[in-house]
């Protein structure tokens, strides 16, 4: 019996093994299409290539057709004058309008033997196609991975769905990084980077490439961060601009509320708000906003300025060493 089992486990690894093998022969075809963007009655390259190279291959080329019933998929519809193939590896469309998907492949013999399709690669317009509109809202090319962001589909369709190709060509639907609702589809925080476009049984929108950036904190620098009573202080925040002083709450331990500055309430234009008469330790905060109503990012960690102020004659007699620990030490006593 151990024989047996031994002998048909060390035929069943023996079949997976030629199968395997089998697979990583089959010739793939690989298409690349040239330009990827478009302006509507621009031409177009498909160029289909088979890897590992062999010859003998004739190329047929299809158009991929949205299948609303089955999610993210598609079928294939030959190109004009595609029945038999081409001999050439390339295949030019003229007078290219909308966004559209393609596909290859290639076969050879008689009867025909086929190799697999190609993936889908599309060539996007951002040409006006009124049978078939995204409309991004808000109506910009740049967001927040927080904010709000909607892709709105319209056309001659009651059926649509959103996609989105990343830079790595990768093709996903709305259900991935949001919600679609009706011919809506809201993006969430998943939403990355990448080309949108509606899509329905029989067209496809004007696409959008669209860049989310992730919300970062705001870096706030100070200068100088050292002063004596009486010197001014320049906060400098790198995005869009509101100013805090860091108010210590005795009732929680190590933390801060937040008091905007004096005229701080619509924020400033200007990256730098600058403190005149700095006379006492004190921390400073900032904060980006934009939009209306404001959408506002994290806030700045805390930065402190330091006044060495009357404090600096009780330890002028003590050892520079020790000076520096003793002032670090009182700091931390004080404000924590």
């Amino acid at each position: 019996m151990g024989h047996t089992l031994f002998g048909a486990l060390g035929l069943f690894s023996l079949n997976i093994l030629l199968y395997c093998g089998h697979a990583q022969g089959v010739p793939q075809s690989v298409l690349t299409v040239s330009p990827s963007w478009t302006s509507p009655g621009d031409s177009v390259t498909l160029t289909c290539s088979v890897k590992p190279p062999s010859a003998g291959w004739r190329f047929f080329w299809y158009k991929a057709v949205p299948d609303m019933s089955r999610y993210s998929y598609y079928t294939y519809e030959l190109l004009a004058g595609g029945t038999t193939g081409t001999e050439q590896d390339s295949y030019i469309l003229h007078g290219q309008t909308h966004t559209a998907g393609y596909q290859c492949r290639a076969g050879r013999g008689d009867p025909v033997s086929y190799n697999q399709y190609s993936y889908v690669k599309f060539v996007w317009s951002g040409g006006v196609n009124p049978a078939a509109s995204l409309t991004v809202s808000p109506h910009r090319l740049q967001h927040f991975s927080t904010e709000s962001l909607s892709l709105i589909c319209e056309g001659n369709s009651a059926e649509w769905r959103v996609k989105k190709a990343d830079e790595d060509g990768y093709v996903s639907s709305c259900s991935d990084w949001g919600e679609m609702t009706g011919s809506t589809c809201n993006i969430d925080i998943r939403a990355r980077s990448g080309v949108y476009w509606c899509e329905s049984a029989t067209q496809s929108s004007n696409a959008a490439n669209i860049t989310i950036h992730s919300v970062r904190h705001p870096v706030l620098t100070v200068s100088p961060s050292w002063t004596s009573p009486g010197d001014s202080v320049t906060l400098t925040c790198r995005w869009r601009f509101f100013w805090y002083k860091a108010v210590p709450d005795m009732s929680r331990y190590s933390y801060y509320t937040y008091e905007l500055l004096a005229g701080g309430t619509t924020g400033t234009e200007q990256d730098s708000y600058i403190l005149h008469g700095q006379t006492h330790t004190a921390g400073y905060v900032c904060g980006v906003g934009r939009g209306d109503p404001v959408f506002y990012t994290l806030y700045s960690d805390v930065k402190f300025v330091w006044s060495g102020g009357e404090f600096v004659q009780t330890f002028i007699f003590l050892h520079k060493g020790i000076n520096v620990l003793f002032v670090l030490t009182l700091f931390v006593l004080c404000v924590s």
